[in-house]
This record gives structure tokens, C-alpha cells and sequence, in this order.
């Protein structure tokens, strides 16, 4: 699992088989399978909606790793 896929899990979910792909578990939580948890926070939000935030923390993590290699922040 890449570093951006980890933290965007992280960020959410409190509790995901971590032996899974990203993919996986974001088709876990959409099945809404018990081995996925939300944090308390998020618990009422739509499975949709939260595979959706998901990727957007994902999608963001790598944007902006990609925007500080390229203005040399990140060796």
C-alpha cells in the first residue's frame, strides 16, 4: 500500500485489516463489511460519501508531495 493510500485510511478509518490493498478496503467499507471502521466522528456518514473523502485525503497527500519534490521542499 502506497504512503498516501496508508494515510488517507488512517485518517478516517479507525480500525481496517491492514493485510488489504487500498482498493480492498475501500470495498470493504462500501459493503459495509465489520472489519471497517470509521472513526466516531464519521460513523453516520454515508459509505459512499466516506470512500469519497477517503480519496480525496488520498488524491490531496500526492498532490502536494508531488508540488513540494517539484519546488525542491522534499529531498
Amino acid at each position: 500500500m502506497k504512503r498516501s493510500e496508508k494515510f488517507s485510511l488512517d485518517e478516517w478509518l479507525s480500525d481496517y485489516p491492514e493485510n488489504l490493498t487500498y482498493d480492498e478496503v475501500c470495498d470493504l467499507l462500501l459493503d459495509e463489511d465489520a472489519s471497517v471502521c470509521a472513526w466516531q466522528w464519521f460513523e453516520t456518514m454515508p459509505p459512499t460519501e466516506l470512500v469519497e473523502n477517503i480519496e480525496n485525503t488520498r488524491s490531496h497527500f500526492e498532490h502536494t508531495i508531488i508540488d513540494m519534490k517539484e519546488k525542491g521542499e522534499l529531498e
